[in-house]
């Protein structure tokens, strides 16, 4: 290669370079127009401080417990107790093995559930006085 044709090589890729920078400088001046230098002219200018902010701490959160209820104590018990019901006699009908109505007669019976109670042990039974005497030695005023 002589030296004619590697000299137009390099202008070309020299050049290519170039274009491809002003390429470049140009969408991003495009991008940004503003353009600043470094350069501070005159006295300078104090300003004031900004004013502090101050955050305060979060409030904090206190549980407090729940309250005791104290009932009163139960004063008795539970107590299941049988109980007997009298079921009268009735006719019932059914169908026997023919397919035919048949009447018959159910006699009577005791039937039997277990129920429980509340067996009260004050002494007053569930009464109560508003005046006077109070069963339990001593007086309501």
């Amino acid at each position: 290669m002589d030296s004619l044709t590697k000299e137009n090589t390099m202008k070309r890729i020299t050049l290519a370079l170039f274009a491809a920078a002003a390429a470049l400088a140009a969408t991003s001046a495009r991008a940004d127009t503003r353009v600043s230098f470094g350069i501070n002219v005159g006295a300078p200018v104090y300003r004031h401080e900004p004013p502090a902010v101050v955050y305060a701490p979060a409030p904090s959160v206190v549980y407090a417990p729940a309250p005791t209820v104290v009932a009163p104590a139960p004063r008795g018990y539970w107590k299941e107790i049988q109980v007997k019901t009298w079921v009268p006699e009735r006719w019932v009908v059914r169908t026997n093995r023919w397919g035919r109505s048949e009447r018959y007669c159910e006699p009577g019976y005791y039937a039997y559930r277990t129920e429980r109670v509340w067996v009260d042990t004050r002494h007053d039974h569930g009464r109560e006085y508003g005046y006077g005497y109070d069963n339990r030695g001593g007086w309501n005023r």
